[in-house]
């Protein structure tokens, strides 16, 4: 199976890693009351975070369906497993026989099995979504069973564990007493992200942290069997609940003292003080006093925007009160820069999306004027030929007239074509020998009728001797741009002057088209290259054409490896430039 680790595999990693060392740890003191039934229990959390890891970084369905699959050995035992280790812990003994214990997995062995065999009745998955391009992650629809019996009963067994467990270390008087209650309250985050998840309101769709909520739960369960009889692992959960954690944690008591902080808050603070245990919060010295004090007023939930390290970063600040403890709260600062910054992007990709849909449409119905146009033209003369009593030189009139509508309806389904292929990547550059010279003069020649009928005096330029004026480029490419910006030149102006021509400025040839003609509106600057918008500009609504020149004229100088840029003032005229590398035939 072809396996992508991502970021979410990490996380299941360092969950894993975790799990297991504090069933190692818990192995060590096995002989103490509950340890063996901790161990057990880690093993079974971390065995399902394990096999997370691969289910994330499947990147097939047949290959997350069967990973998950072994997922949920240990998510189905992780629940019996917790409320066996909250009976020994608090003493209720009497109740783990071995008969008690066979019935209490006789519902998980017979839902794992119901899972194994999921595709001949779809009462745990009845149903999948497709993988995500960009999280690699797909939602698993849950079928009848799933509710009954694994959250069902997951959950029975979890609430019973939590009133013996909380019971348990509500009577504990000790010096560790406040920071269970802390652990305890930061332990119950993880499960609100399992309710989130089944609820569908995941920030992530097809993330699911059940197996993290286990573990963080595990290692309060360890926080307060350490703090009656192993001091030493005390610290240990505490360092892998709080302080890996990203979000700042803050635990304040009902004078607003710090009762405990991690790193992540003190470094959101802009706090280095160690000794802020036990001192008011307004003592800590924070070189960020928004983000305190968005953090200790009294209301439930602040979003805020702070300066930090040269950027501005978005947070989010939830309170939550403390039970049984008199106007103490758990803050906790959570940085959702990102996901606001996503948001925000989604939100342009949209507009620029019905944007795009609008030019199209816009674009379209332009199209359909202009090809509309040329054919009528041509229809028209061609039934004017049909009539008898025309003359030799009316014939030819009519014949001129069609073979000019044809050429400028040729022109324009070109044009489509070429911006078509230019859409879908299949316009490539083929690259040659080209005289620039020659294809200038050709240029001249080929518009100055056109120039010469509207009274506009087409002058060209050519700055190099012939010899000198072979390069290497796409001959039809280069050709194709100067024609259309010429042409475009003498299309806008009305009378004057239309000069086109290049010049030779260190390993490259810079083109330039001048004109005397209407010049380019200032709202329009932004967007004259833009693909469709010509179609619908009040710029180009007068004039025949379908708009796509500049566009196709910008790519094809793209693909030659160049530049192209304008300078243009309305009713003054418009000079455009644009650049090719230098190569000289050799």
């Amino acid at each position: 199976m072809i396996q992508v680790l991502t970021v979410y595999s990490g996380f299941f990693i360092i969950t894993s890693f975790i799990s297991f060392f504090v069933a190692f740890l818990a192995f060590q003191r096995k002989a103490l009351t509950g340890a063996k039934e901790l161990a057990w229990l880690m093993v079974a959390a971390g065995t399902g975070a394990f096999w997370i890891i691969f289910e994330t970084a499947a990147t097939t369905m047949t290959g997350k369906i069967f990973w998950s699959k072994l997922e949920y050995l240990g998510g189905l035992a992780t629940p019996v497993l917790y409320l066996i280790f909250v009976l020994r812990f608090t003493g209720k003994d009497k109740f783990l026989s071995l008969r008690n214990i066979l019935l209490l997995f006789l519902i998980p062995a017979f839902t794992w099995g119901l899972t194994l065999t999921n595709e001949k009745h779809n009462l745990i998955w009845s149903g999948f979504s497709s993988i995500s391009g960009k999280t690699n992650l797909m939602e698993y629809y849950h079928g009848m069973w799933f509710w009954i019996g694994y959250i069902a009963y997951s959950y029975v067994m979890l609430s019973v564990s939590v009133v013996y467990l909380v019971s348990f270390i509500r009577n504990q008087a000790n010096t560790f007493r406040a920071q269970a209650l802390v652990v305890l309250a930061g332990g119950s985050f993880p499960w609100i992200i399992n309710v989130i998840y089944l609820t569908g309101w995941n920030l992530v769709p097809g993330l699911d942290l059940t197996p993290v909520s286990i573990t963080l739960s595990g290692l309060l369960a360890a926080g307060a069997i350490l703090n009656f009889h192993f001091l030493d692992l005390v610290p240990v959960a505490r360092e892998t609940l709080v302080e890996i954690l990203p979000d700042g944690i803050i635990a304040l008591d009902s004078q607003n003292r710090v009762q405990d902080i991690n790193k992540s808050a003190m470094f959101y603070l802009g706090t280095m003080n160690k000794r802020i245990i036990g001192h008011p919060v307004g003592s800590s010295g924070a070189s960020r006093p928004e983000l305190l004090s968005a953090a200790t007023n009294n209301n439930c939930f602040e979003r805020i925007e702070v300066q930090l390290n040269d950027e501005t970063r978005t947070f989010s600040i939830t309170k939550q009160d403390i039970r049984n403890q008199q106007g103490s709260r758990l803050v906790i600062i959570h940085d959702i820069t990102d996901q606001e910054k996503a948001a925000k992007e989604l939100r342009q990709a949209r507009d620029r999306a019905e944007e795009s849909e609008s030019l199209k449409s816009a674009f379209l119905a332009n199209m359909s004027h202009e090809i509309r146009t040329p054919m009528n033209g041509i229809l028209g003369f061609a039934e004017l030929l049909k009539m008898s009593d025309i003359t030799g030189e009316e014939h030819q009139l009519y014949l001129d007239n069609i073979q000019k509508a044809g050429e400028r309806m040729l022109s324009i389904i070109n044009d489509i074509i070429d911006i078509s292929k230019i859409e879908s990547g299949q316009m490539q550059a083929s690259f040659s020998n080209a005289n620039i010279n020659m294809q200038i003069e050709s240029i001249a020649s080929l518009l100055t009728p056109e120039a010469e009928a509207k009274g506009i005096n087409l002058v060209y330029k050519n700055s190099l001797p012939m010899s000198e004026s072979i390069i290497k480029t796409d001959p039809d490419k280069t050709y194709a741009i100067i024609t259309k910006l010429a042409s475009n030149a003498i299309k806008f102006t009305s009378s004057g002057l239309v000069e086109f021509g290049y010049e030779k400025k260190g390993h490259f040839l810079e083109f330039f088209v001048k004109d005397t003609g209407i010049g380019i509106p200032a709202e329009h600057k932004n967007f004259i290259f833009e693909r469709f918008r010509q179609g619908s500009d009040s710029l180009t609504r007068n004039y025949d054409g379908a708009g796509l020149g500049l566009s196709i004229s910008k790519a094809f100088v793209e693909m030659l490896g160049g530049n192209i840029w304008f300078e243009s003032e309305v009713g003054k005229g418009s000079e455009f430039y644009f650049s090719l590398p230098y190569e000289s035939y050799s």
